[in-house]
């Protein structure tokens, strides 16, 4: 398992940034009191994912980790495996995927950083706190969503995140309540998709209880995860966008409608870029309450 403590820092921002999301590579760097957290590295060349990083100031020595979401190879990729390999950062996947992460990733690659498991029981990367839980996706084993959360001083924030689901049932908005920042799927516009070039089998899978979540239904996930909250989010990123059946503009528009029409609409909604980093999200900064 990861470090079993979890430090506290006095004067630390907590933040997230998008380096790179959607169905051609997925790559989010989460950073607190000098812990480096990536959640997904799904470029397919080693040479795309130093880049991403270095757009962001960073690169693999400052990782501390990898943390796995699930084997889709747009989540996790034989690239990232060699790269944590060169640089001994360990990769983090749920107890359940070490199968078939030997048998799809691994076996592609021709090393491999530390491999270390979790399961349904919270843990800590450095100053980060993780909460796995699992959530409704097409991906072989298990896929999961994230809570994270961070302390300075008397302070803790929270963020959750679900970049790949298919329905937001049995009660997982409440993962999302109270979260200072939340990253959601909002992948592709119903009307767009039904109007796709794609086969019917295709467009059925993305429609489907555990393909993806449509712009509708992350607005209405949002409105229920804010009527089970104390407080609003500092801001909500839309994650996932699909580049054929979706647009920015309109996945934000929609989100924002649907939060309007139920009280809501003061909350900031973005949406993450596709091919380039995306700007510095906050759950808490340095100095301010």
């Amino acid at each position: 398992m990861p470090g079993a403590g979890w430090s506290c820092s006095p004067l630390s921002s907590f933040s997230v940034k998008p380096l790179r999301s959607g169905s051609s590579g997925n790559l989010t760097l989460v950073e607190h009191a000098g812990t480096l957290l990536l959640v997904d590295a799904g470029l397919p060349s080693q040479r795309g994912l130093s880049l991403a990083l270095s757009e962001a100031g960073a690169s693999w020595d400052d990782v501390d980790a990898v943390l796995v979401s699930h084997l889709h190879g747009d989540h996790i990729h034989p690239s990232a495996v060699a790269c944590c390999a060169r640089h001994d950062v360990p990769i983090l996947i749920h107890e359940k995927n070490v199968r078939a992460f030997s048998r799809r990733i691994l076996s592609r690659s021709p090393a491999s950083g530390p491999l270390r498991t979790f399961g349904s029981e919270p843990f800590s990367v450095g100053s980060i706190w993780v909460q796995p839980f699992p959530v409704p996706h097409d991906a072989e084993g298990m896929t999961c969503g994230f809570l994270l959360r961070a302390r300075a001083g008397n302070r803790e924030a929270r963020v959750a995140m679900a970049t790949d689901l298919g329905n937001g049932g049995n009660g997982l908005y409440e993962r999302f309540a109270d979260s200072d920042l939340i990253l959601i799927e909002s992948n592709y516009d119903p009307a767009m998709l039904a109007a796709s070039h794609r086969n019917h089998h295709d467009r059925a899978r993305v429609d489907s209880e555990v393909g993806h979540l449509s712009n509708e239904q992350a607005g209405k996930f949002l409105v229920r995860a804010m009527q089970e909250s104390r407080k609003p989010p500092r801001a909500v990123v839309l994650c996932h966008l699909s580049a054929d059946h979706n647009t920015p503009d309109l996945a934000v528009a929609t989100v924002r409608g649907i939060l309007s029409r139920y009280g809501y609409g003061a909350i900031p909604v973005h949406a993450a870029r596709r091919n380039r980093p995306s700007p510095r999200f906050f759950a808490m900064e340095a100095g301010r309450e």
